[in-house]
């Protein structure tokens, strides 16, 4: 009978000493969540300037906040001009208006490498006068097709 003991007892200790099985493995996990929504700000300009005043120093400081905010993401600056001017005048304001954007928002820490900069020359579908001369900075979203 002391056996019997001795064997029941021998069984129970090593039955407690195994370890409990690993918890189950999600058979799919869940994915990942969608990205952000694109956010678009926009910095206007006087006639015929390319210079950052205050409120658009202030709006870049925005752009460039949402940016870091977030996931890295490509940033869209984009300049545009009035309809006053040559075309080619227009397009080289555009640009130097983007350019002007781009540069102070490297300065407020967007890197150079998630800006995207190109101008537009004359917007032609802005009926105010005034907010075709503009950059729209637009960050997240998907990058420009080449």
């Amino acid at each position: 009978m002391k056996r019997f003991f001795l064997v029941c007892s021998l069984v129970v200790i090593a039955a407690c000493a195994q370890q409990p099985p690993p918890p189950p493995v999600a058979a799919n996990p869940p994915p990942p969540p969608p990205p952000p929504p694109p956010m678009t700000y926009t910095v206007y300009f006087d006639y015929n300037s390319s210079q950052l005043g205050p409120a658009g120093r202030e709006v870049v400081r925005f752009a460039a906040d949402a940016y870091k905010a977030r996931p890295p993401a490509p940033v869209q600056v984009v300049g545009y001009t009035d309809p006053s001017g040559s075309a080619g005048y227009n397009q080289r304001l555009s640009l130097r208006r983007a350019n002007a954007v781009a540069a102070e928002l490297q300065s407020d820490g967007a890197p150079q490498s998630a800006l995207v900069v190109s101008g537009q020359g004359e917007s032609s579908n802005e009926p105010t006068p005034g907010q075709d001369r503009r950059v729209d900075v637009t960050v997240g979203g998907s990058p420009p097709a080449s």
